[in-house]
């Protein structure tokens, strides 16, 4: 008898279109796995192709929630190809048995270059500038009102590898860096050489620039609502480069309409990908697609990443990065 062979199925969705062909998976996965690529429009398109799968690599959009998980009859685990695994439901994933894994230092640099990024654009009016000059005019006073960056106060809420590698680059600016972050341990601030804040409403209230990097659960849905919106000042820039979430955008819509905050540049919405009107038609804002995770090269590493943990998965071997171990429920 012909021993089985192993399926991985990659899911991906049509808007997400972070992969064409599974070349990089199946050059890690070949000599133990069959690899099938399936873009879908929602998870209902998945039944009946997945049951059988032994590990799922998952991409960004498509929700693996208990109807899907609940069908699968021997997956021995599913990657996030991702920071971020709100997608799935990893609770009831462990429950049946199932590790789930995510991808958590790919693209830390380009993720941290681009909130910098957005800052620097957004404090030296940039977009602003750069439309005043293509109508044909010339006049550097134009840009109005610009703060001096060094010594400004920079506040960082979350101080992962994402958070982390934001507060140098910022440090190198001359910015003054603090971050709120409950679950690092004592003496981070002191290593790095910053500011740490004990709520995150004190650091709103001393920070110019406040830049959010966690990631999205329970905890941390709406983090910045109305009563931290109301902390801010006209003065204010707030980036988003985690999830769009993580801000309660009807609230951030409602401050930046009327003035309550400076600026905002973000790289996540609530409800992607879908445009608020009031933030596309707005001069004090930057959009930027989801695309600060991305390089060329970054997207290779993570799909090598991705194809490398659902390998060690197959062979039973011991993955760092598991989100789900305390949910696991082994029979």
């Amino acid at each position: 008898m012909s021993k089985r062979t192993l399926f991985v199925p990659i899911i991906d969705s049509y808007q997400g279109k972070y992969l064409n062909f599974p070349d990089i998976e199946q050059t890690i996965l070949e000599d133990i796995a069959e690899v099938t690529l399936y873009k879908v429009s929602c998870a209902e398109d998945l039944a009946g192709k997945i049951d059988e799968a032994d590990v799922i690599i998952s991409w960004h959009t498509i929700p693996l929630q208990k109807e899907i998980l609940s069908r699968l009859k021997q997956c021995r685990g599913i990657v996030r190809a991702a920071v971020g695994f709100d997608n799935i439901d990893i609770k009831f994933a462990g429950q049946k048995g199932i590790p789930v894994c995510n991808v958590p230092d790919y693209g830390t640099e380009e993720v941290a270059d681009h909130t910098l990024a957005l800052t620097l654009a957004l404090i030296r009016k940039l977009p602003y500038i750069d439309q005043y000059v293509r109508h044909e005019k010339w006049d550097w006073s134009a840009i109005g009102s610009v703060p001096r960056i060094r010594g400004m106060k920079f506040g960082i809420v979350g101080f992962g590898r994402i958070g982390s590698a934001v507060a140098k680059r910022a440090q190198a600016f001359g910015f003054n860096v603090a971050f709120f972050d409950p679950y690092v341990p004592s003496g981070v601030e002191k290593a790095h050489g910053i500011t740490r804040y004990e709520t995150l409403h004190e650091l709103i209230e001393s920070s110019k620039v406040i830049t959010i990097h966690t990631l999205l659960s329970e905890e941390t849905y709406h983090l910045i609502g109305r009563p931290e919106f109301d902390l801010m000042t006209p003065e204010t820039i707030l980036i988003n480069t985690s999830r769009g979430e993580t801000l309660d955008q009807e609230v951030l819509i409602e401050s930046l309409t009327r003035g309550k905050i400076g600026y905002v540049g973000l790289d996540v919405l609530a409800d992607e990908p879908k445009i608020p009107e009031e933030l596309k038609n707005s001069d004090r804002t930057i959009l930027s697609a989801h695309s600060a995770f991305y390089a060329d090269e970054s997207l290779k590493e993570l799909r090598r990443k991705a194809a490398q943990s659902a390998r060690k998965f197959l062979l039973d071997q011991k993955e760092r990065s598991l989100v789900n171990e305390c949910f696991l429920n082994f029979k």
